[in-house]
C-alpha cells in the first residue's frame, strides 16, 4: 500500500481519520494525501418573508484558515515520520473527489462517517456512502462517537 488518501472535512472526525491514516502509513510505509473540499457556505439572503438560502464561495479569510489547518495536519504527520501532502479541491462533487483519488493512484481511502438522520441523508446526501459506491480501491470508514452509548 503506497498511497493513502485521507478525506477530511475539518470536523471533529478529522483527528480520528488522521490517526488511522498515521497508523496505517507507519505500518506500510505509505504516503498520506490529506484531501479536503472547500465547500460552498450557505447564506440566507434577506429579501423579506421568504428569504432563500444560497450557497456562496467561502471568504478568502476562511480559505486561508482552512489551508493553514491542513498544513498543520500535514506537518504533524511529517513530524512523526509519515510522508504527507495536502490537496484542496474547490466545491468538488463526490465524482471529482473520486477522480482525484484515481489520479493519485490511491491504494486506500480513509474518511469519517457522521451520524445523521434519514431525513438529512435524503436532503443532503451521504458522502461516505457515495464514496463507497464509486471507489476504485478499498475504503476505511471511521465512525463518529455520536450516538455511541457511554460517550
Amino acid at each position: 500500500m503506497k498511497t493513502i488518501v485521507a478525506l477530511v472535512d475539518l470536523s471533529d472526525l478529522t483527528f480520528k481519520v488522521l490517526k488511522q491514516a498515521h497508523a496505517l502509513a507507519t505500518a506500510f510505509n505509505s504516503e498520506v494525501i490529506i484531501l479536503h473540499v472547500l465547500a460552498k457556505v450557505p447564506v440566507v439572503v434577506d429579501v423579506g418573508l421568504a428569504s432563500p438560502v444560497v450557497a456562496q464561495d467561502p471568504s478568502p479569510e476562511e480559505v486561508h484558515r482552512q489551508t493553514e489547518q491542513l498544513f498543520e495536519m500535514r506537518d504533524s504527520l511529517i513530524k512523526f515520520g509519515v510522508r504527507a501532502s495536502v490537496e484542496q479541491l474547490a466545491d468538488a462533487s463526490v465524482a471529482a473527489v473520486l477522480a482525484e483519488t484515481r489520479r493519485r493512484n490511491a491504494d486506500l481511502i480513509i474518511l469519517g462517517s457522521h451520524h445523521h438522520s434519514t431525513i438529512y441523508h435524503l436532503l443532503v446526501g451521504n458522502v461516505a456512502a457515495d464514496v463507497l459506491k464509486g471507489a476504485h480501491c478499498p475504503v476505511l470508514v471511521v465512525p463518529s462517537d455520536e450516538g455511541v452509548k457511554g460517550k
